[in-house]
Order: structure tokens, then sequence, then C-alpha cells
């Protein structure tokens, strides 16, 4: 049996910040699981038609992929994007969902990722001035304030997950 607790990682941050690139170098660098995000394939958002059961659907997926991730004997699992992300998009829609069941297993540590000043567009994305991002980031940190929580910093993926992976507190 495992004596070292399961750990999950919750990638956050603003559109266009390098979330999911940062997700699987950290994922390959720990030898953990990846999670993606959840909305990318789901049918409300990819049909643009996002309500409140929409957040509680994404919830549910991810908290299931990374409790399987438990279960199967992983050490820990790196989630691109989670509860806080959903919580700040149903703000910014104007939804103000609450997750109905807490995650599990819970978050350990979240790792911000700063908005990029560079935009690539994405069919998911709607914030291309950089003034906005930045803004938006600015909630994610007030967020933050009160949780475990580490800034993916440096230019690159590779960069901030070197720094990451010398900065995490266990």
């Amino acid at each position: 049996m495992n004596s070292t607790p399961f750990r999950r990682i919750v990638i956050t941050g603003v559109e266009n910040a390098g979330k999911s690139t940062l997700a699987n170098e950290l994922s390959q660098a720990l030898g953990w699981p990846c999670i993606p995000e959840a909305a990318r394939q789901h049918a409300d958002v990819l049909k643009n038609r996002i309500d409140l059961g929409t957040f509680d659907e994404l919830h549910e997926i991810q908290t299931e992929r990374a409790a399987k991730a438990a279960r199967d004997g992983h050490e820990g699992v790196i989630c691109d994007t989670g509860d806080l992300i959903l919580k700040v998009w149903s703000d910014v829609l104007g939804l103000s969902w609450h997750p109905l069941t807490p995650p599990w297993p819970p978050v350990d540590l979240y790792i911000l990722c700063p908005t990029l000043e560079t935009w690539e567009p994405d069919p998911l994305r709607s914030m291309p001035e950089y003034e906005d991002r930045l803004a938006l980031e600015k909630i994610y940190l007030e967020h933050l304030m009160h949780r475990p929580h580490l800034v993916a910093e440096g230019q690159s993926a590779a960069e901030r997950c070197a720094r990451l992976v010398e900065s995490l507190p266990w």
C-alpha cells in the first residue's frame, strides 16, 4: 500500500495563459496523469449554450477523472483547470455557479499561469485584449489569496515547469 498521500494540483488562470501546455509539462515531469480541460469537449460549451447545469457537469467530469486517478493508485494528478475556473467563468457570464459537492480528491495546490501578452486565437477564447486578461487575472489572484498556490513564473512552459518542480511544498 502506498503511504504517500495522493496529491491534486490544479492549473488555473485566464484563457491564453499556457495552462494546457504547462499541465502537460508538469504531468511529464512528475510522472502523474494529466486531466484535460473538460470544457473543450463539452457539447454545451462547443455550441455556446452554457447554463448552470453545464458547470455542474464539468465539475462532475473533472472530479470523477481525478478520483479515478486516485483509485488507480497514482501518486497524484495534474488537472488542466478546475472549479476555480468554473466559478470565475460563471461569474463573468453572470451565472454565479457554486459546486454542489466539493472536489474530491481535494485540491492540494493551485498553480496560477499568468496571462501571456501574445494572443493565440482559439474558438473557445473571447478575450483578445491583454488588458482584459490582466484584469481577470487579478480576480484569480483574489480567489487564490487564502488557498495554497504557486505562480508559474518563466517565459516558456519548460522554464515554468522546472521552477515549479523546485518549489513544490512536498
